[in-house]
């Protein structure tokens, strides 16, 4: 059963360093250790298994196993494993980011997930899948 989406929830505000600044950061820290370059398919299963190392803190629960501190670390893990994938493809992960999400409110658009019950958000999702599945949006 989905639930219902918290409406006053604050969220934490993020450092100010920039996408650059960690690009720059994994680079120092991948120089260091002759790490650059690693083959794009094994960057990429590394983020599906970090993944999956996330998803088990959340295994037959709602609620994580397991510190804040450790749930960042594995978020941090898919992270850098993603930033090291945009380097190896030359993929600008903001320009990435702003073009997905482009894509994204025009395949679910707001006023069909806004204030809506749980039920409604439901149908409409699947109704954009099938949409998208369709006419390959």
């Amino acid at each position: 059963m989905q639930q219902e989406p918290e409406q006053s929830k604050q969220y934490i505000k993020q450092s100010d360093k920039t996408f650059e600044d960690i690009n720059q950061l994994l680079i120092k820290h991948l120089e260091e250790r002759d790490w650059l370059g690693l083959k794009p398919r094994s960057l990429a299963t590394s983020i599906a298994l970090e993944a999956a190392e996330l998803l088990e803190h959340y295994q037959w629960t709602e609620e994580p196993v397991g510190s804040k501190q450790e749930l960042a670390d594995e978020l941090a893990d898919i992270l850098i494993f993603s930033f090291n994938f945009a380097l190896e493809n030359q993929i600008d992960i903001a320009a990435a980011m702003e073009h997905k999400l482009e894509k994204a409110a025009k395949k679910y658009p707001a006023e069909q997930f806004k204030n809506k019950t749980a039920a409604e958000r439901r149908q409409n999702w699947l109704n954009a899948k099938l949409k998208h599945r369709k006419n390959g949006l």
